[in-house]
């Protein structure tokens, strides 16, 4: 569960694809500075270019790809955009089935879009450090 001292960086970017490596980019910073070791560092990179990804394919024409970063122990990484589709990326899909199994926990959901008409979806997962071994 985050807390309200778990710092947040905030991306606003294009949904266009051009851009997306940024995500990953803030998301290994972030994660380098933290706990993480090498191979959780690749596997979020792994995981967020996944989701930015999926929900770039599903952003409407201009739209915005939001992703959110808190890091407090354990990362957690939210990727949301507006789109005409109401459906956010699910099991039916391979890049979930990669989010799965890269992350301690993902979840995704449609809510209505503020101020406009169509959907805001969200995909949101959650990566802790391994344990240290003595």
């Amino acid at each position: 569960m985050l807390t309200a001292a778990a710092p947040l960086v905030e991306l606003r970017l294009p949904a266009n694809g051009q851009l997306l490596f940024l995500a990953r980019l803030v998301a290994e910073d972030i994660a380098g500075s933290a706990e993480f070791t090498l191979d959780e560092v690749a596997d979020l990179r792994l995981a967020v270019e996944e989701a930015v990804a999926a929900q770039a394919r599903r952003a409407d024409d201009g739209a915005v790809l939001e992703c959110s970063f808190r890091c407090s122990g354990r990362m957690t990484v939210t990727v949301a955009t507006t789109s005409s589709w109401a459906f956010p990326p699910g099991p039916d899909e391979v890049g979930w089935h990669i989010l799965r199994a890269v992350t301690d926990s993902l979840d995704a959901w449609t809510e209505p879009a503020p101020g406009a008409d169509g959907w805001r979806l969200c995909v949101e997962f959650a990566m802790e450090p391994f344990p240290e071994e003595p």
